[in-house]
């Protein structure tokens, strides 16, 4: 794959704007390796189309063998009709890329047909986990990647540390501490990756200790948990389908080996929700610590009271006068008296605090209580717990971010890789059930001459269940059918330009490496596909040069090539038409590689022309049915010029119409 800047039309502006939209560079080029056409286009002044080019071309893939936007058309169509059996929209917005190659890119095509065959093997043989398939995987999309920045800042050392992380000033703040500086002044920061000397012996709660050498995950460990909340979606889906056994296949293998490491996915989803229980334990313990001192202090000044209530003191004499004159001594002695009560209540109830702290290692201050009666609790002591007690939530939690980081960072690469195959696959798996559906196969190739035949051949986008038709042109096919050169006439509706574009259909599927909807089918592959639709009038004189002068250029042009003609001769009067058509396809006869199906009215003028050395087939129609519809046989009859028998269409018009309408085509059919 081509670099960003070696992709054609990737200048610098547009590569920085991918770059700013996206993430970083090796974003980008994963995204465009990837196939990621909603991420492309997802950005203002870039088209889905355009999306696509650019993957293209950045695999070296050539869309060079549509010539014609007829062509575009049919296989924008096909495409559609397709991604109606994808289930994920990404998978869906991937198939789009899927373009039809030259056949210079025959190895892209191989590729393409053995993923194609193991798809339609796992859709036949594995039906079971098809089901589990579908069940599974809708919702998935391609891994997304953390844009904003993290509250987290990186201190260096110096300036020669600041360039080697510069790459990093997307994601987080980088600051150059000065030689005056050290650790204490950056303490009132959130969070803090150090680089460099003079870190803490012990890291505050969010810091982490890092080299410039580190990668971007090790440094900035928000990012990796940033990446596994904006994907739990994916890997919820990767979990489910680890739950799963997969048949023995290439698609089931292939499954199981993208599978393989990520069994641990489940518990690290679930650690984003469940913090540890430490950190619940804690959190509770700081929640309910206001509560437990006012407990405390109720019990002391209870126990207090009750130890209290059946003292008693006797006084004699002396002691009531030596009081009297010293009433301080009358304090003491009360006060002793009930010390040792007081005493033993306080204590009780540092003894419920440290029992209440026990394992946090928090130490109680000493000055606990500001009032042994009424007993009250410091509050600056209180506080002092709390702002412990938040403290270690605050290293816990942050551990735990790093344990979660740690993890998320072993299987980040293999479940990105796992989601962008999977998606992969449900395209492929996709193209197998439609192709399972609609009873396709694949189709023969060949390599050395232009061509293309059929059997049994079906049109999927007529909204009908189709006739199925045998036909073709050029050496690929059987004996009757290996002129490269045909006419084809024959019945107005009766299917030519149906047949015209089932041709172009099996051409372009074929050169995309997908199936035909045909029992057998077999292709010269080409440089190029020519679709000329009906040309609606006749031209003018500038318009009828231009067209003649690009037909000329593209009948005498040296690429292998296939031109499907409908109708050609609108291109001005019938009589000069025959001659123009006829002088041309007489000129184009010696070029081998060039193929060409003409559906035509004028069969028998461009024959004359021609003095009778061109093929002529048709399809004919013998009547209308019961419902006044044509009785058709879609296949040509080769060596036949069948008429267009516009007499029915005309009958048909009669019987359909009413009044004065159906009394005009009536006297119509009386010329006939």
């Amino acid at each position: 794959m081509l670099s960003l800047k070696e992709i054609p039309g990737v200048g610098d502006s547009l590569a920085e704007k991918l770059i700013s939209e996206i993430g970083t560079l090796e974003d980008v080029e994963r995204v465009i390796k990837d196939g990621d056409v909603g991420a492309l286009s997802g950005i203002e002044g870039i088209s889905p189309q355009r999306a696509v080019k650019l993957i293209n071309s950045a695999n070296k893939f050539s869309n060079e063998l549509i010539i014609t936007d007829e062509g575009r058309r049919l296989h924008k169509d096909l495409i559609s009709n397709i991604s109606d059996f994808i289930i994920t929209k990404s998978a869906k917005e991937r198939l789009s890329i899927m373009t039809p190659l030259s056949r210079t890119s025959i190895t892209e095509i191989e590729s393409r047909r053995t993923w194609s065959k193991n798809s339609i093997k796992f859709i036949n043989e594995s039906r079971s986990s098809f089901q589990i398939w579908k069940d599974s995987i809708a919702g998935l999309n391609y891994a997304k990647e953390p844009i904003s920045k993290v509250d987290r800042v990186i201190v260096v050392p110096n300036v020669d540390e600041l360039e080697k992380l510069r790459y990093l000033g997307k994601k987080c703040r980088i600051l150059v501490r000065s030689k005056d500086e050290n650790w204490q002044d950056y303490v009132g920061l959130n969070k803090v990756t150090w680089i460099g000397n003079g870190a803490p012996d012990k890291l505050p709660p969010g810091w982490i200790i890092g080299k410039s050498s580190d990668c971007l995950y090790e440094l900035i460990p928000e990012v990796p948990i940033e990446w596994l909340k904006i994907n739990t979606n994916n890997l919820s889906i990767i979990s489910k389908l680890y739950d799963q056994t997969w048949p023995i296949n290439p698609i089931g293998e292939i499954i199981s080996d993208h599978l393989e490491g990520l069994g641990e996915l489940t518990l690290l989803l679930q650690s984003l929700d469940n913090e540890s229980s430490n950190i619940r334990n804690l959190e509770e313990l700081r929640d309910n610590l206001w509560n437990l001192v006012k407990i405390i202090e109720e019990s002391v000044n209870d126990a207090i009271v009750s130890g209290t209530s059946q003292s008693k003191i006797s006084f004699d004499g002396d002691e009531v006068l030596s009081y009297y004159s010293d009433i301080s001594g009358l304090e003491r002695r009360l006060k002793n008296s009930v010390a040792d009560t007081i005493d033993f209540a306080l204590q009780e109830g540092v003894k419920k605090l440290y029992e209440y702290l026990d394992k946090t290692e928090i130490n109680i201050p000493k000055e606990i209580y500001s009032s042994e009666y009424p007993c009250v609790i410091n509050r600056d002591s209180v506080e002092f717990i709390e702002s412990e007690l938040e403290s270690r939530i605050n290293d816990e939690r942050s551990k735990g971010e790093v344990i979660i980081a740690n993890s998320t960072v072993k299987v980040m690469e293999k479940s990105r890789k796992a989601i962008s195959k999977f998606i992969e696959l449900d395209m492929w798996i996709g193209v197998g059930n439609w192709s399972v559906s609609n009873r396709c196969t694949i189709p023969d190739i060949c390599l050395n001459n232009p061509g293309v035949w059929m059997k049994d051949g079906r049109h999927l986008l007529l909204g009908c269940i189709p006739d199925p038709v045998t036909y073709g042109i050029g050496e690929v096919s059987p004996e009757l059918d290996r002129d490269r050169i045909a006419l084809l006439s024959g019945a107005n509706s009766g299917g030519k330009t149906t047949l015209l574009e089932t041709l172009g259909s099996m051409i372009l599927l074929t050169h995309s490496g997908l199936p035909v909807p045909a029992s057998y089918a077999k292709i010269g592959l080409l440089d190029e596909l020519h679709i000329l639709a009906k040309v609606s009038g006749t031209q003018s004189a500038g318009a009828l040069e231009r067209t003649l002068k690009k037909l000329a250029d593209v009948l005498v042009s040296s690429q292998r090539k296939i031109i499907l003609a409908d109708e050609l001769e609108a291109i001005t009067e019938p009589g000069a038409a025959s001659l123009i058509l006829g002088g041309l396809l007489k000129a184009s006869k010696g070029n081998h590689d060039t193929n060409i199906l003409l559906v035509t009215h004028i069969g028998n003028s461009i024959s004359d022309v021609m003095g009778g050395e061109i093929r002529i087939d048709g399809i004919e129609a013998q009547g209308l049915d019961e419902n006044m519809d044509l009785i058709v046989d879609r296949n040509p009859k080769r060596n036949l010029l069948a008429k267009s028998t516009p007499e029915l269409i005309v009958r048909r018009l009669a019987s359909r119409s009413k009044g004065p309408t159906s009394e005009i085509f009536s006297n119509l059919l009386q010329g006939f």
